[in-house]
């Protein structure tokens, strides 16, 4: 007689996780944007899996311990089955006598191989939560996220009449300039903070020189802090490097195209633009 499983449904192993793309080397800001982009999405799936993961070790963990202790007594095997077969409407096939028939030794066989089975699929189990672990510990941002540094805001989101600010349309819309974020001005090296806890993705210079971080987060979120200083005060932090909400990651500089010390402040909702002040309480 084959042991019944103790749960209706196995544990399935979810994969491994997906293999990191290329890192670009900031050439072009567009494939830059992009690669964080995607890398929010995997960010957030693999957040996803990771609980599935857990979730799923740990049920088999159960079900090892309880088997462990159904087969150390061979009368509680005998109760098991005769409770399943009478959870499936099925004819108890276990003698009447109080004795350890074969059937129930038999039984006790399957449930020992079931225990080594589950076991091996737990060391899978458990060897999937270490890889997923660092995407575990991800906090999801907050409804409200704080200013990456305090200043004077100098330029807003939105539609503008400086002609320097590139062309883009949004929200269906076709603007001759547009300014993809907000800029706040303050003194030089003046530290600037991750807006929303995340994984940074690509710490470089862009094509105009800009030292920029850009920081992934749960839920499709990209996070750009630009014109950072790249002398004195360089980036503290690196891509594949866990922050927190309030973190310093760099300090204000003077890189790329600007007329004087300031952060360019954007960010992405699954690879559209939004208002940063949307998501910031003032």
């Amino acid at each position: 007689m084959a042991a019944p499983a103790l749960a209706d449904d196995p544990p399935r192993a979810a994969p491994a996780p997906r293999a990191g793309r290329a890192a670009p080397n900031g050439a072009n800001y567009e494939e830059v944007i992009n690669y964080a982009k995607d890398s929010a999405s995997d960010i957030t799936a693999l957040q996803q899996q990771a609980r599935e993961v857990s979730a799923a070790r740990n049920a088999t963990a159960a079900q090892i311990s309880t088997l462990g202790a159904l087969t150390a007594k061979p009368s509680a095997v005998r109760d098991r089955l005769e409770r399943e077969a009478l959870r499936l409407s099925a004819t108890p096939r276990i003698p009447s006598d109080t004795t350890v028939s074969a059937a129930t030794r038999e039984a006790a066989e399957d449930m020992r191989t079931l225990r080594v089975e589950l076991r091996q699929q737990y060391v899978a189990l458990e060897a999937d939560a270490v890889a997923l672990a660092p995407y575990a510990v991800i906090a999801s941002p907050s409804s409200t996220w704080v200013i990456p540094v305090h200043g004077e805001l100098t330029q807003e989101f939105g539609p503008t009449d400086y002609w320097f600010e590139p062309a883009r349309t949004h929200g269906g819309v076709y603007y001759s300039h547009f300014h993809e974020g907000i800029d706040i001005a303050t003194a030089m090296y003046s530290p600037v903070v991750a807006a929303a806890p995340g994984r940074v993705v690509w710490v470089g210079h862009l094509p105009d020189g800009a030292m920029v971080v850009l920081i992934a987060h749960v839920g499709g979120l990209v996070s750009l802090y630009a014109h950072l200083d790249d002398g004195i005060a360089p980036p503290r932090v690196a891509a594949g490097d866990e922050v927190q909400q309030g973190q310093i990651i760099g300090a204000i500089g003077r890189t790329g195209m600007t007329t004087g010390p300031h952060v360019h402040f954007v960010v992405w909702r699954n690879g559209e633009l939004i208002d940063p002040l949307s998501l910031i309480k003032h």
